[in-house]
């Protein structure tokens, strides 16, 4: 009876163990494959935009500037890359990353190395390396920049944040002591982390004599017990996969006690049933002499024992059934049948096999093709190779069985529920490809999804388009009423993208405020696109309640078609990108079809940005004055600052088309500091009671020493600050807006009048009344052009006006052209007026002080 029972007790304890090892292979080897994707999907979508980065970089060396091409990362992205380009001398030339690294040396780097000893085009991924210019982590990924000629011109490369990998590893369910790797082919790990860390400590070191080492250049991906010792004491089940296409593998550990702990608990539950059985056993033997005691005392011990045994059997956490070789079962526990909602009755010793599995299809308890499944499990039952199958479910569990036969011909198979594993496996797959927010398509995904159908195009001539889309002022939603709000916002218009597509296409979130849809269309497939994108402007379009909030959301598409745009997936977005800039050009909340003259403006844009950044430098600017008059006495009071730029050789380049390139590109503060300067100094120099207006950009706000630059313009200058006004706009409080108050009540404290201008044209300017005590505002010149025409118009400028007095702030006019306009307006109670009419924009030269009473001027 206890070989019976030891027998038994090894047989369940080695059977829990092969099916938690068979489960952990699986598992092992669904979690790689997952970290492999991922780090494919991550660093290929970096290496195309190097690519990209390049070929724009090579074309024209001298004008580049990669703040035109790539936008400051969100530092709350998943995956923050920084780019960087450095000479063939090895010298920064340009960067995203912090601008003190420009001008820094690479040329000793292995970054850089790499690609000057090597005439290959090829993607070089660094060991680990600590960033000087901020002690982080980074790994480097670069390619070689050539000349014309093919010689070697520089590097350009992007950094990688090696900790931006943890939220990945949070993802996946390593359990206690689970790791995650990135080795290169050098043995050098790139990455490591899990168990709630990091591993930082490990970052660089060389496991090149480890077993995944002898074994990925046979096999891209395996499984093996590690040797504990080399990194960690920890013994691990270690399954690796070599990145698709990369020198790379990916690495994923899961400790032996994560994947034995319930067969361990199990093997506990076993030895202890054993032990009171052997007891039992030994008790009963020992009492009595007499045959018909012993008979008694064995009739019980053997009682005790079937109940124990019973016991153990249905505490067990698997469903375990037993047949014989003539197909019949012999034993099963309770779970077995609850499993399958199977009675007693259903299980009980003598049922055929045939009949459980026909019990099993009534109960809806089988995958379902039933015909097959019946059929497949009859002819593996009694088969000697041992199977390990995983069913799925009609009503959605998934079950593993692990099935082995026995020395007489028999079979003994245990079932085990793993329907929460396989969710959360879903979940993590899920979670690599798709946007935590919205639940679309990632940036990753999605170029994947890109590629896939850029490869179809290439091969069978399947057509699609790519619609790029930027919500119109959704930033100012998301600084005015918070990011709980704007994330809300942001949810339901992909609720709304998702539901007017076709399954076919793909939407996805590229980050931030940015989407893309990726739709089949036939032959041509222009009215296709256009008819998709005057969709989604419709539906984009319709008020929005969010979290109490009635809001109105607009966008901005972009459109191109493949084949007709390109074939390569970076060039099709960059063109749906162009086309989407001009959409916004156009005036926003429309749609815009890719067309050849874009390149070319795009590439006159980047020329004119190039020289932009070099006009401040040549004193090619200059600044023109506006007068502003005061109506009751028609005497001018001060006058606008307005710059010019006289480019050599374009000659006078208009306002409007490089103030937004100078906004866009940051390079309206330097010029901003200048034309502050610049007019104070000539300010000074004015009869003492004229006013200088100077506009501000809400740009100027973000550097935070505003206060501090217009403070040295007026000490440098002389000029009083009495005399200077500072215009802004309501974007100043759509960005920052405590800080940017603050700002602006410092600078009042100052004593410079702070004047609101374009008043009118925003969606809340009465509230910034409210908030703030302006010294003026300006009406916008959209009122005054209608003021003879349109009765609305009027009532607005008396409104306005009426308003102003109330609050004891005074109203300038803008465009005033006709005498019409400037009888009207002081009719309406305007204190102040500016335009044409009244004086043009010229230099300071040429204006006459002496002449303060102003006649209509042609």
């Amino acid at each position: 009876m206890s070989l019976v029972i030891l027998a038994g007790l090894f047989y369940l304890i080695s059977k829990d163990k092969e099916a938690a090892y068979s489960a952990a292979l699986q598992n092992g080897d669904n979690l790689a494959r997952v970290f492999e994707g991922y780090i494919a999907r991550t660093i290929k979508s970096a290496d195309n935009t190097l690519l990209y980065l390049r070929k724009s970089y090579q074309r024209d060396p001298a004008n580049f500037t990669l703040a035109t091409l790539v936008q400051d990362p969100d530092p709350r992205h998943e995956m923050l890359f920084r780019f960087t380009i450095a000479g063939a001398d090895g010298i920064v030339k340009d960067t995203t990353a912090h601008r003190s690294v420009v001008g820094a040396d690479r040329s000793k780097h292995e970054t850089f190395r790499a690609h000057v000893d090597s005439s290959e085009d090829e993607l070089f991924i660094s060991r680990p390396l600590v960033v000087e210019s901020t002690g982080n982590w980074a790994i480097v990924l670069s390619r070689r920049v050539t000349a014309p000629d093919g010689s070697f011109a520089g590097v350009i490369a992007a950094t990688l944040d090696p900790h931006r990998l943890e939220n990945f590893y949070s993802s996946l369910n390593l359990g206690q002591d689970g790791i995650v790797s990135l080795v290169g082919f050098d043995g050098i790990i790139r990455a490591r982390g899990g168990a709630g860390r990091s591993h930082t400590d490990t970052f660089g070191r060389s496991v090149a004599s480890a077993k995944t080492f002898q074994l990925y250049r046979d096999a891209p991906t395996g499984s093996y017990w590690n040797q504990p010792g080399m990194i960690d004491p920890t013994k691990r089940l270690i399954t690796y996969r070599v990145v698709d296409g990369l020198p790379l593998i990916a690495i994923v550990g899961v400790s032996e006690a994560e994947i034995f702990k319930f067969a361990s608990r199990n093997a506990r539950v076993y030895w202890s049933i054993s032990f009171t059985l052997w007891a039992a056993i030994a008790v009963g033997i020992g009492f009595g002499a007499a045959r018909e005691r012993r008979l008694t005392s064995t009739t019980s011990t053997l009682s005790r024992t079937n109940m124990l045994l019973e016991t153990a059997l249905d505490n067990m956490p698997y469903g375990l059934c037993m047949f014989g070789p003539d197909g019949k079962i012999v034993l099963s526990n309770a779970l077995y049948g609850e499993m399958y909602r199977l009675s007693p009755e259903q299980t009980k010793p003598g049922t055929t096999l045939r009949a459980i599995l026909e019990a099993r299809v009534a109960t809806g308890a089988t995958p379902k093709d039933t015909q097959l499944y019946v059929a497949s499990r009859l002819e593996q039952a009694f088969h000697p190779t041992p199977n390990y199958v995983i069913d799925h479910l009609r009503d959605g569990r998934v079950f593993a069985v692990s099935r082995r036969s026995m020395p007489d011909g028999g079979s003994v198979a245990i079932h085990q529920d793993i329907t929460a594993q396989k969710r959360a496996e879903a979940r993590i797959t899920h979670l690599a490809h798709y946007d935590g927010l919205t639940d679309l398509a990632n940036r990753v995904f999605f170029l994947s999804e890109l590629e896939a159908a850029m490869e179809r195009c290439r091969r069978h001539g399947e057509r699609f388009a790519v619609h790029l889309l930027d919500l119109d002022r959704f930033k100012e939603v998301n600084d005015s009423l918070g990011h709980v709000v704007g994330d809300a916002l942001l949810k339901e218009v992909a609720r709304r993208l998702k539901t007017s597509v076709h399954d076919t296409n793909v939407v996805g979130r590229l980050g931030g405020d940015e989407f893309a849809v990726l739709q089949k269309v036939g032959e041509p497939g222009t009215s296709e696109a256009v008819a998709l994108a005057g969709t989604l402007l419709a539906v984009i379009g319709k008020p929005y309640e969010i979290e109490g909030h009635q809001l109105t959301v607009e966008t901005s598409i972009g459109i191109a078609l493949a084949p007709d745009h390109g074939l390569a997936a970076e060039q099709l977005l960059k063109k749906a990108d162009l086309a989407l800039y001009r959409a916004k050009s156009d005036g926003r909340n429309g749609h815009c079809l890719f067309e050849l003259q874009m390149e070319r403006e795009a590439y006159a844009r980047h020329e004119l940005v190039a020289d932009l950044r070099n006009a401040i430098s040549r004193a090619e600017f200059e600044l023109h004055y506006q007068p502003f008059l005061g109506i009751a006495a028609r005497e001018t009071i001060g006058m606008e600052a307005l710059v010019r730029w006289r480019h050599p050789q374009r000659g006078m380049v208009a306002p409007g088309d490089f103030i937004p390139l100078a906004e866009d590109t940051g390079l309206i503060k330097p010029l901003g500091e200048w034309i502050l300067r610049a007019a104070c100094a000539e300010a000074a120099g004015w009869p003492s009671n004229m006013r200088i207006a100077v506009n501000l950009s809400a740009v100027q706000f973000r550097k935070g020493n505003l206060a501090q630059v217009i403070a040295d313009a007026l000490s440098e200058s002389g000029l009083t600050a009495d005399r200077l006004e500072l215009e802004v706009t309501e974007s100043v409080f759509l960005e920052h807006n405590e800080e940017n108050l603050a700002m602006l009540h410092k600078l009042k404290d100052l004593g410079i009048s702070i004047v609101l201008d374009d008043f009118g044209t925003g969606y809340s300017s009465l509230s910034y009344l409210q908030s703030f005590p302006f010294n003026k505002i300006k009406i916008d010149r959209s009122f005054v052009a209608d003021l003879g025409r349109r009765g609305d118009c009027a009532a607005i400028v008396s409104a306005v006006t009426g308003l102003a007095k109330s609050l004891d702030i005074s109203t300038t006019a803008e465009g005033v052209e006709t005498l019409e306009q400037l009888m009207l307006l002081r009719a309406a109670g305007c204190d102040q007026v500016q335009g044409y009419l009244l004086g043009r924009p010229r230099p300071s030269s040429e204006i006459d002080f002496r002449r303060r009473k102003l006649a209509a001027e042609g």
